[in-house]
């Protein structure tokens, strides 16, 4: 079992595609060397029981598709406040033919993995950059155009977002760098992706 601890924000601008490069600049300014990695797309589909109940305990089941690769992941919270996310990480690669029952039994032991639909997709084109700056850590900067679907009634909702995985990092390394972010633009997110796509493209209708 692992540990993911990041930094998640919304873009809020009418010239999203401004923000990357004033972000770079500013992260460069704060002494961090700053090294595109690549963009690709993916798509990430959540999956949950009837009653959302992975959802209701703040958790979530995702399977991520990325070129040929495939990744089912398990996060379980143990802290989120003020855009700062700490959660429990389980991974499964998955090939062709695998069964992941076991797995998810094992990491979900609450969930029937027979009832278990798909709830939330999550279209993703992602723009990675490298973050680093000697004794400050290493850093993943990730910069996503996102479209949030649900798969029942074809609901659509788009966002730009930010994130800010620590890598090879402290809590106080992430609040370091987290600080010198200070572009009005970016708003802490105050839920993750499967949240936000079930509050976005259901509404009221996930609470019942």
């Amino acid at each position: 079992m692992g540990a993911e601890l990041e930094q998640k924000y919304v873009v809020i601008s009418r010239r999203p595609w401004m923000v990357e490069a004033r972000l770079t600049a500013q992260l460069r300014r704060a002494g961090y060397q700053v090294l595109f990695l690549e963009e690709k797309p993916q798509k990430d589909t959540y999956y949950d029981t009837p009653g959302l109940d992975i959802l209701a305990g703040g958790g979530s089941l995702r399977l991520r598709e990325k070129g040929d690769r495939r990744i089912l992941t398990v996060k379980v919270p143990i802290r989120a406040e003020g855009g700062t996310f700490l959660r429990r990480e389980e991974e499964l690669a998955l090939a062709e033919g695998d069964d992941p029952a076991d797995f998810l039994r094992a990491c979900l032991p609450q969930v029937d993995p027979k009832g278990l639909t798909p709830t939330a997709v999550v279209d993703n084109r992602r723009r990675t950059y490298e973050v680093v700056r000697p004794a400050g850590g290493r850093f993943e900067l990730a910069l996503d155009d996102v479209c949030y679907r649900d798969p029942a009634t074809g609901r659509e909702h788009r966002e730009r977002q930010v994130e800010l995985e620590a890598v090879a990092a402290t809590g106080a390394d992430l609040e370091q760098v987290v600080s010198a972010l200070s572009l009005p633009e970016l708003r802490p997110a105050q839920e993750s992706k499967y949240q936000r796509a079930v509050t976005l493209t259901r509404g009221n209708d996930a609470t019942g």
